[in-house]
Parts: structure tokens; C-alpha cells; sequence
């Protein structure tokens, strides 16, 4: 792998790398997405919907809202590598919100387990880096960028597979 980055900062082009091209061998659906705050996007606590950032700002504390948090291990040509992909990356190789996600697999009980199975062997080139503050258990997918001529988005195949109609409303 190389590290690569720009300018002065070494510390910054420690911290990046770019595989000339990656794929996924596992991904891990038992868990997806995480609730977050609507409007500052930092994480709810598990046992309450509000936000302890928001909540002291306003009046009226925004929604929750579902974001990605999908771990995966992906094989580059030297080694393999755990890794996570937040809302950004995770909504490229998922192509919809976390929160359609869900429900879809609410919906349809072994769609989580389909989207791995869906997902492995991808090829795909990543930018990964490690956390903000260095205390992350795995190095962070910072944009992606699939490989494969014919690629479509994970949700597509699951609404192909499940036999899901995404109606469009037309008049006539």
C-alpha cells in the first residue's frame, strides 16, 4: 500500500492510503447504521431520541435520522484490512439513505444478509485513512469508487431479488 497526501504535512500522508484498487471479502450486516441527530448528525444515546448537543440549543430538538456505519474487510493486494464506511462512502455502494435501508429490511427479513453476499468480491478503489483522533479500531473509508463496468447499487439488486417496486407517480 502507499501512503500518499500533499503539501508539508507529513502526519496527513502517514495517515492516508490509497490502494490501487481493493475487494470486498466480508461484510459484517448485523449492524449497518446507528441513530444520529438530524441536525448535527452526532450519535443518540441508545436509551434516549435526543440529542444532549442539540437539546441545550434549541427549543425544539430536531428528529433522529439513520446513518451508515458499515464494517467490511477488504483485500488489497498485500493484505487484508478491516474497515468502516460511514453515510458518505456506505450511500455510493448502497445507493439509498440508511433509513431506506432499514426499512427495506424490515420488510424483507434476510435483505441484510443479501447485501453482504451482494457486496463480496467487489472491486472497488478506496481512499482510507485512520480516525480523526487515532483512537479508531478501524482505518475510515474516505470516498470509494467501484471498479466494475456494470455496477449498480446494492439496493437495486435487493429490489430486483425481492421482486420491491419503486413507484413513480406520472400523470397521464
Amino acid at each position: 500500500m502507499e501512503s500518499v497526501g500533499g503539501g508539508n504535512n507529513s502526519n496527513l500522508r502517514d495517515k492516508i492510503l490509497e490502494p490501487p484498487f481493493c475487494s470486498i471479502v466480508e461484510v459484517d450486516t448485523t449492524s449497518f447504521s446507528y441513530l444520529a441527530c438530524s441536525s448535527c448528525e452526532r450519535p443518540l444515546p441508545v436509551d434516549s431520541p435526543i440529542c444532549r448537543f442539540c437539546s441545550k440549543k434549541c427549543a425544539f430538538p430536531a428528529a433522529s435520522k439513520r446513518l451508515y456505519r458499515l464494517l467490511l474487510s477488504v483485500a488489497t493486494s498485500e493484505t487484508v484490512l478491516p474497515v468502516v464506511c460511514f453515510d458518505r462512502a456506505a450511500r455510493v455502494l448502497i445507493g439509498c439513505s440508511a433509513d431506506e435501508l432499514f426499512d427495506f429490511c424490515k420488510s424483507h427479513s434476510s435483505a441484510a444478509e443479501m447485501m453482504g453476499e451482494i457486496m463480496e468480491g467487489e472491486m472497488l478503489q478506496m481512499t482510507l485513512c485512520e480516525t480523526k483522533k487515532g483512537n479508531g479500531k478501524h482505518l475510515r473509508v474516505v470516498s470509494v469508487v467501484p471498479l466494475r463496468t456494470g455496477f449498480r447499487p446494492t439496493i437495486h439488486t435487493l429490489r430486483t431479488l425481492y421482486g420491491a417496486v419503486v413507484s413513480h407517480r406520472t400523470s397521464t
